[in-house]
């Protein structure tokens, strides 16, 4: 007698989708499909999906492996979670290990995650050993734990409490507080990086005297080399110029997003690259045309490193807003079903 329970295409199909009812079992489950399991909770020592797994419940299953991405509708319960692409958990996640390629829930509790992508809490990350990313961590309230924590950026709202290694800019939204050591090839004295940037200045005057005859592509590869120059500087030229393009064919500014890479790069990148002639009209017409309605745009993210860098411009950019910084962030944080307004009072 087999240790498994093989399912293939199912008898119920709607729209389409492999349905199945969550059940408890003693046996582990296999999915040979695409499938949607429906149900108060699903209960087996594992599970095993070829291709996308979504749960309309809770799991609460010791090895759970997705070969494709992993979407629960309610909490899980587990020891290790596999998942070759994303995690995404409307509610907790209760495991040892947890490794995926994105990874979004309300709350994590977990000793070991590993993620090449970003990891996003609704509420708090509680860590019991180690935390590593390749690109950024965002919770809507904080992040707690001890062991390692490594990632490319973090993002707290209320609290930053880790006992232990972090590496990697951390920022406290509420006290505006930053804590990690930055990456070792990165690290460097002050007096370094201010001769850097000054010689990373001169570089891109001179290159854009030669810039003002070629086209946009040019253009872009000539800051694309320069910012490579050092990633460690506080703005990422590349990620503002490959925007203003983007930008630049638009009539107006619609999306708080689009406003917020704009004053950026007014405020940080040279004036050589603000006056080039098929971008300046951002800055001339576009910039003006949105300052009298600022505080009515929306707010929409393309994906979670948006949400992330918009919230870093809040920070270096909230002279020059010309709104309240409590409430750009209050519209980026309930972009996302969160209310900035309110996790304050938890404070207070």
């Amino acid at each position: 007698m087999s240790d498994f329970i093989q399912y293939d295409d199912s008898d119920i199909v709607i729209g389409g989708v492999n349905i199945a009812e969550a059940r408890e079992s003693s046996k582990g489950i296999v999915f040979n499909e695409s499938y949607t399991v429906i149900g108060k909770c699903i209960i087996t020592p594992s599970i095993f999906a070829s291709y996308d797994l979504t749960v309309i419940g809770d799991m609460e299953v010791d090895e759970i492996e997705v070969r494709g991405n992993l979407y629960v509708m309610g909490n899980i319960k587990a020891i290790n979670i596999t998942c070759n692409k994303a995690i995404i958990c409307s509610g907790t996640i209760n495991a040892e290990t947890i490794s995926g390629n994105e990874i979004v829930a309300n709350d994590i509790n977990c000793s070991v995650i590993t993620c090449p992508g970003n990891i996003v809490a609704r509420t708090t990350i509680d860590i019991n050993d180690s935390l590593r990313s390749e690109s950024s961590v965002i919770t809507g309230e904080g992040i707690i734990g001890k062991g390692h924590f490594s990632a490319k950026n973090a993002v707290s709202a209320e609290y930053f409490d880790f006992d232990g290694e972090v590496f990697g800019k951390v920022l406290e939204l509420e006290t505006e507080a930053t804590f990690g050591k930055p990456n070792q090839n990165l690290t460097m004295t002050e007096e370094k990086l201010e001769v850097l940037s000054e010689r990373l200045i001169e570089s891109i005057k001179k290159e854009l005297k030669k810039a003002g005859d070629v086209d946009e592509e040019h253009l872009t590869k000539t800051i694309i080399r320069i910012s490579e120059m050092d990633k460690s500087l506080m703005f990422d030229w590349k990620v503002l110029m490959e925007n203003l393009i983007e930008i630049s064919y638009k009539d107006e500014i619609t999306n708080l997003r689009d406003y917020l890479f704009v004053i950026m790069a007014a405020k940080h990148l040279p004036v050589e690259v603000l006056s080039y002639e098929t971008i300046e009209h951002i800055f001339d017409k576009l910039l003006v045309d949105a300052l009298g309605k600022v505080d009515t745009l929306p707010f929409n993210a393309k994906n979670i490193d948006d949400l992330v860098y918009a919230l870093r411009i809040v920070v270096l950019c909230a002279d020059v807003l010309m709104m309240e910084k409590e409430d750009v962030l209050d519209k980026i944080f309930q972009s996302i079903g969160i209310k900035y307004k309110t996790v304050k009072k938890f404070i207070s």
